[in-house]
């Protein structure tokens, strides 16, 4: 049976770099209020005050309108409450005022980031490691560009390099198990979840990922163990728990899958993945009726759920509605579940 799930192979924060805490100059009292809120402004962005923030640069900038690191750490505020186009001016401002500072081309990177300008986030990168060839933030965003686009070799050169030139790079560590996971070398991609963890074991989608790994090669009793200590870590973590449930069924343990897939639907019963998997339980557990009806809730939850269509046509099949079971593997395909192409052409071209 086919059922839905979803690998988590990357979380991570921007990781927009502040200036330090500065002495400007300037005449008497103007310099000492200009220093006082520019400082002000810094302790706003560590406290995630990002609206304060921008206040006391902006106070700031009225008394020493060329400063560039008070722009630089405005646009960063910006970037945080995502008013994205105020945060580009602003680091534009700081690259007029002082081009040779890498970390303004990186943070500029990461507008484009979150504005989803790919073209112009390479470029801002590319400037950015042209200045400082060990920035390994930078390297891990252009790792981060080229597994988006799946080209996994140039995305874990990129890692590579992020580690090396920040050791402890747990985020680097975890990407770059995910490429090679996606290239099949599940042991890599194994030692490398584990080098994360040991780094930190706070992140809970790291185990999860581990667990996928392990699933993928058919070491279920490893994977449960890593799903279950991200469970064990964050009991909200439904994916995790979607994903061990998942892996229960794989091996065939209906009882255990159930009560996975279940408990995910008490956290949200508007969880149309938890749904289709409890409909590939009772398709195992050959009851139809209960199946179809799994599948109806996952598809009145979401209509583009391929596999639910697909899961619904295997029970009304059994249960003898064929034109139904038909139009559900139709849908199916339309929606890009492929193998029921064989089941159409058997059953429903006759």
């Amino acid at each position: 049976m086919r059922y839905c799930f979803v690998l988590l192979f990357q979380w991570f924060v921007l990781s927009l770099n502040a200036q330090d805490t500065v002495k400007v100059t300037l005449p008497a009292e103007t310099e000492q209020q200009a220093e006082q809120n520019y400082n002000m402004g810094i302790e706003a962005l560590q406290k995630h005050d990002y609206q304060l923030a921008v206040n006391l640069f902006s106070s700031c900038l009225l008394i020493k309108p060329a400063f560039d690191k008070a722009y630089a750490n405005r646009a960063i505020a910006f970037t945080q409450l995502k008013k994205y186009s105020e945060a580009l001016k602003d680091i534009n401002a700081a690259i007029y005022y002082n081009a040779d500072n890498p970390e303004y081309f990186y943070n500029k990177s990461l507008i484009f980031w979150g504005t989803h300008e790919k073209d112009s986030q390479t470029v801002a990168l590319d400037q950015c490691l042209k200045m400082n060839r060990e920035h390994a933030e930078a390297h891990y965003y252009k790792g981060l560009s080229y597994f988006e686009t799946n080209v996994y070799d140039k995305a874990i050169e990129h890692y590579d390099l992020a580690i090396k030139y920040r050791p402890g790079y747990c985020y680097a560590y975890n990407d770059r198990g995910s490429a090679k996971r996606n290239i099949q070398n599940y042991e890599g991609a194994i030692q490398d979840y584990m080098k994360a963890i040991d780094l930190d074991s706070s992140q809970t989608f790291i185990y999860n990922n581990l667990g996928s790994v392990y699933r993928m090669t058919g070491e279920y009793n490893k994977a449960i163990s890593a799903y279950s200590k991200a469970i064990n870590k964050n009991s909200d973590f439904l994916l995790a728990l979607i994903n061990r449930g998942a892996t229960h069924l794989e091996n065939n343990n209906l009882e255990a899958a159930k009560e996975d897939f279940e408990l995910v639907l008490k956290k949200d019963p508007r969880n149309f993945s938890a749904l289709n998997n409890l409909a590939s339980v009772e398709i195992k557990n050959r009851d139809y009726k209960k199946a179809k009806d799994y599948a109806s809730r996952s598809i009145e939850i979401n209509a583009r759920n391929g596999a639910a269509y697909y899961n619904r046509g295997i029970a009304r099949q059994m249960l003898r509605e064929e034109q139904g079971s038909c139009e559900d593997w139709e849908r199916a395909l339309e929606l890009g579940v492929l193998v029921v192409k064989s089941f159409i052409q058997s059953t429903c071209n006759e």
